[in-house]
């Protein structure tokens, strides 16, 4: 009998303790024992707005402080089109801390895509786009190469203060850009940092003079070029 006692001794204190945590953990699930009342964004906003954020956040916060799945509130952030990033931390008693970092868009991808910096294509409400961005257009799985390609034609074309108003890749693999100015300039699949120097040495030549009555260059030629003039030329 008394080896049961002793049994009984030891198991006794264990299950009032595991009864009781677990009283204790149905008890702070209940809303109303430590419930979320703030949430604080810090972040410098541009394409979004605060209430956006929070409008996000809000349905998880019924959670309570210990119980909101921040993982959760994190991936349901980071679906917003112009969210990169978002980071979330709990501080006590009743406050949620959302640190998040904006997309910053490079060009307008197509007609209703955006190409952030980072070569990334997103959909974000048009409204909320800065103006004046290039226009890019190609497959979505060669965006970066686009990007890149951009950057690169502007560090050609800086010594002659233009820049590039469209870029378009082709699903052949053909280049073609928009000056602008709005010339036009075709310069096909290969050599292309080559042919973009040869029309630079050209427009600090004569055909800056020139510029207004064209149309498009054709740079795909081995040792020159093909210009279009517009049409009021005669």
């Amino acid at each position: 009998m008394s080896r049961w006692i002793r049994i009984i001794s030891w198991f006794l204190p264990l299950g009032i303790t595991v009864a009781g945590l677990g009283c204790l953990i149905v008890w702070s699930k209940q809303p109303d024992r430590f419930p979320l009342r703030t949430i604080d964004v810090t972040a410098e906003l541009k394409a979004m707005k605060e209430q956006d954020i929070k409008a996000t956040v809000l349905p998880f916060l019924p959670k309570g402080f210990f119980w909101v799945d921040v993982d959760s509130v994190q991936q349901s952030l980071t679906r917003l089109p112009w969210i990169q990033s978002a980071e979330i931390r709990r501080v006590w008693p009743d406050r949620l801390e959302i640190s998040v970092q904006e997309k910053t868009a490079q060009a307008r991808w197509g007609e209703e895509g955006v190409l952030s910096t980072e070569g990334v294509v997103f959909y974000p409400d048009v409204t909320t786009l800065p103006e004046k961005l290039p226009r890019f257009y190609g497959p979505s799985d060669r965006a970066k190469e686009v990007l890149h390609q951009y950057l690169n034609l502007l560090e050609l074309l800086s010594p002659i203060g233009l820049t590039v108003q469209s870029l378009a890749l082709s699903a052949e693999g053909s280049w073609r850009l928009v000056l602008d100015n709005g010339v036009a300039i075709i310069l096909g699949k290969t050599g292309l940092s080559e042919r973009m120097g040869r029309f630079v040495l050209a427009y600090q030549g004569s055909l800056q003079a020139q510029i207004q009555r064209i149309a498009y260059i054709d740079l795909r030629y081995t040792n020159g070029f093909a210009i279009g003039w517009k049409k009021s030329v005669q």
